[in-house]
């Protein structure tokens, strides 16, 4: 099914939001035209490059 078995998405990590934080991931998801689920794991992914990044400055400094 896939080449690379390592791609398949199979962890599973829950937030809980009120109405007005998920009402705005619903929108945003609309906007971007994709689902609510896979616009906040690409934001999670962006983050923690972000973080990730961050990291490594902070050690060559």
């Amino acid at each position: 099914m896939y080449a690379d078995p390592t791609h398949l998405r199979t962890k599973i990590i829950k937030v809980r939001l009120n109405d007005d934080e998920r009402d705005l991931v619903d929108a945003l998801a609309r906007i971007n035209k994709t689902q609510p689920a896979v616009l906040l794991r690409d934001l999670v992914l962006q983050g923690l490059a972000l973080f990730e990044q961050g990291s490594e400055e902070k050690r060559v400094a």
